[in-house]
């Protein structure tokens, strides 16, 4: 009886935690166009901060950056433009890289453990297909998707959540896979500050991060759809 009584007792907790992180995302979904607005209003008063207080503004951003990535809130290529614009290119590098694939990790993890029902009805056919996929090339797989993505990123997350894949080795891929993207995004955010800065609209630099970064995709696409061929 009591035994019956507190798997009652885990189940309604369980339940309660789905609730309110479904409650959380769909409240972030839609309020994130106001986010997006909030933050680009922001900008320069946020830079001021980062300069009075490093340390404080870098751990709260850091943060900030899980947690959105965690609740797939859209508005994480904002946050990557805007570290360019406000740190330094090496430090904003090593928070959204490292920011992203904790948050990724974390979204994750949440599909693995409290609502693997809910994305296996919601996702079935990516599921499968990341499952087929994942046994046949292991975890390149993973690897290949994170470098040229044919699902969104925030499905990739919640389906590899349901798969076998060891969270230290979803996390490992996942920063290396992203990092390339990463790191264009920031320069991109870097290059239009400059150009605010200088009055310019655009330049011959910020026009070539935009083609290399609007180009990764179909190349790596390119490369992994015939990488996968050699290893089958």
């Amino acid at each position: 009886m009591i035994m019956t009584e507190s798997l009652i007792f885990m189940k309604i907790k369980k339940y309660l935690y789905i609730f309110l992180l479904l409650t959380i995302i769909f409240q972030a979904y839609l309020y994130a166009p106001y986010l997006e607005k909030i933050i680009i209003d922001n900008i320069y008063s946020m830079k001021i901060n980062y300069i009075q207080n490093p340390l404080i503004f870098i751990s709260g951003y850091f943060i900030i950056y899980i947690l959105f990535t965690a609740l797939s809130i859209p508005v994480a290529l904002v946050m990557g433009l805007l570290s360019g614009f406000i740190f330094e290119t090496h430090i904003a590098i090593i928070i959204v890289s490292f920011a992203s694939s904790i948050g990724a990790t974390i979204a994750m993890l949440i599909s693995r453990y409290l609502i693997y029902d809910l994305v296996t009805k919601m996702y079935s056919t990516q599921v499968d297909k990341i499952k087929e996929n994942l046994d046949r090339y292991n975890s390149y797989y993973l690897f290949a998707l994170r470098m040229s993505p044919i699902f969104p990123f925030f499905i990739i997350n919640f389906c590899f959540g349901l798969t076998n894949i060891k969270v230290k080795s979803f996390y490992i891929i996942s920063q290396l896979g992203m990092l390339p993207a990463t790191i264009l995004i920031i320069l991109v955010g870097k290059t239009l500050n400059n150009n605010l800065l200088s009055e310019k609209i655009i330049s011959l630099e910020l026009a070539i991060y935009l083609s290399i970064l609007g180009l990764l995709p179909f190349l790596f696409r390119k490369y992994v759809k015939k990488d996968l061929k050699n290893r089958q």
